[in-house]
């Protein structure tokens, strides 16, 4: 792609770098936001074991703040202060609200979940950043973490300007990182609502105890995967941004198998 791309990362660091400019064209855009993601997390700010070349480029070429705030301490409030602009007074979401309570439950092999999942929706009367960005003329992706409204709720990405999304729309269901299902909305594959891709290797084995660790997908890599995808799918006519809400590194503190020998010898 020819086409000016904006990286901006968010968890302290990394902020809007240009790589290649055109005169008013306008630039295609990646979000990164890393859940729980704290400031000595990131070698650029001095963290000496975890290895982030490319954070710590982006970090090089762009800015790095070394004092800023999150709108609130968990995350559902905390994203709505970030997709509005508006302080948590406003936002209409105030915490982690579990929208599970007093559903029927459904069977994924032997494991049972709740029929609907998610959190305090959105107002509608608020606009949030993809409905902004869809406002003028890009094409929107979100792939991680929702937490704006549960599942059939005035607010999931179906209903708030998002032409694709993968990933979690509850995010308490975010802390478990080899889940039943993911959540999917895909014009491309055409949905026409936001529904749930059952991990079938994942539920041959239960989600809790140690037969849970038998579980072979691995929800982080699978959304980075998608979010990549839809990337490579992009045209150069089209502008488009791309909001990756990842998971990572937020308990519960798993990572895939082949990146366990990288980390042998840290407590």
């Amino acid at each position: 792609m020819n086409k000016t791309i904006w990286l901006t990362g968010v968890g302290l660091a990394c902020l809007p770098t240009l790589l290649c400019a055109k005169q008013n064209t306008p630039p295609n855009i990646l979000f990164i936001l890393c859940d729980d993601m704290g400031y000595g997390d990131l070698a650029c700010y001095g963290q000496p074991y975890i290895h982030t070349p490319n954070i710590d480029r982006m970090a090089q070429e762009g800015m790095r703040f070394t004092q800023a705030y999150a709108g609130s301490p968990v995350s559902a409030p905390s994203r709505a202060t970030l997709m509005t602009g508006q302080h948590t007074g406003h936002t209409h979401v105030r915490g982690n609200k579990e929208y599970w309570r007093g559903v029927p439950m459904v069977k994924y092999g032997n494991n049972e979940e709740y029929s609907v999942v998610g959190q305090e929706p959105y107002d509608p009367q608020h606009k949030i950043l993809p409905e902004i960005m869809k406002d003028k003329g890009y094409r929107t992706g979100v792939f991680g973490k929702w937490a704006g409204g549960y599942e059939g709720s005035v607010s999931t990405p179906d209903k708030r300007g998002v032409d694709e999304f993968y990933g979690y729309i509850c995010q308490f269901q975010a802390h478990l990182y080899y889940p039943n299902f993911l959540n999917r909305y895909s014009r491309a594959m055409g949905d026409t609502a936001v529904v749930r891709e059952v991990m079938e290797q994942n539920i041959q084995h239960p989600m809790f105890g140690k037969d849970y660790f038998k579980r072979k997908q691995y929800s982080a890599r699978i959304i980075h995967d998608k979010a990549l995808e839809w990337i490579d799918r992009q045209d150069k006519e089209h502008p488009f941004v791309g909001f990756l809400t990842y998971t990572l590194p937020h308990a519960e503190l798993a990572r895939a198998d082949a990146l366990n020998i990288l980390f042998v010898n840290i407590c």
